[in-house]
């Protein structure tokens, strides 16, 4: 097996980075060391085939779970098709669900942070409509991800997306505030028995992942977002698609500092 048969969905800041430093403790599970792939959400990515995304991020998956920890996978509209038509109807889900005015307010700090928002909370609400038109899904993926802060919170109308292609039963639904953060050791449990692995072994649950945050040098973070010749430099010299998304990811953590 070198694809996927296991996914972690969820709206942004609903807490899928704890459970993936969490889970990929486990010996039987296997999660690409760059949490989110963004294969079946991103259409420049979807464009360069399945043959892609296994050798970029599953060449070595040999564990009875492998998993895919790109949780926008539950907000774009041709996602479930997507995962559907390449790794077919067995395919399991974790879906995590957050308070949706938490939720919205977390992932506007976030937004925030990263200098992809410039108004205040309430005005960022009442232009997302406008802004989402203007950058749908195909024109323009990343704003309309980053931009959508009520619209991420709409949970039943994406699930009715995914029970056209899944059975419910390929579902375990669980709730960022009362189970992954009020009794995570026994959600963590449940997962494992979802996935049908071994859940007496002994994972460090005490972690709290990618809390919101500050830049410590918005120089560095311009530069990093910043399109140019320069990152056609850097694929050249660094060819693994996975490898430069380390890099990226580590850099980022190094330059952020937690709210107070």
């Amino acid at each position: 097996m070198t694809l996927p048969n296991f996914m972690c969905l969820g709206a942004a800041k609903s807490g899928t980075t704890t459970l993936y430093d969490i889970l990929r403790q486990h010996p039987d599970i296997y999660i690409p060391a760059f949490k989110e792939p963004h294969f079946f959400d991103i259409p420049e990515n979807y464009k360069n085939g399945i043959e892609w995304y296994k050798r970029n991020y599953f060449r070595n998956a040999n564990k009875k779970i492998i998993a895919d920890f790109t949780p926008s996978y539950f907000f774009e509209k041709e996602a479930p098709k997507r995962i559907f038509k390449n790794l077919g109807r067995d395919m399991k889900f974790l879906v995590v669900f957050r308070n949706p005015v938490d939720r919205a307010y977390s992932h506007y700090l976030h937004s925030k942070r990263d200098d992809h928002e410039s108004e205040n909370f309430e005005k960022s609400l009442e232009l997302e409509v406008s802004r989402l038109k203007k950058h749908d899904n195909q024109s323009d993926y990343l704003s309309y991800l980053r931009h959508s802060y009520v619209h991420q919170g709409l949970y039943a109308q994406m699930i009715d997306r995914y029970l056209q292609y899944f059975s419910l039963d390929n579902f375990l639904f669980i709730h960022f505030d009362d189970e992954l953060l009020q009794e995570r050791e026994l959600t963590i449990k449940r997962i494992l028995e979802f996935l049908e692995i071994d859940s007496s072994v002994l994972l460090r649950t005490d972690i709290r992942s990618n809390p919101s945050s500050q830049e410590k040098s918005k120089s560095l973070k311009k530069l990093m977002n910043k399109r140019g010749w320069w990152r056609d430099v850097i694929k050249f010299m660094i060819p693994s698609v996975q490898l430069r998304q380390i890099i990226r990811n580590r850099i980022q953590r190094i330059n952020i500092t937690e709210f107070k």
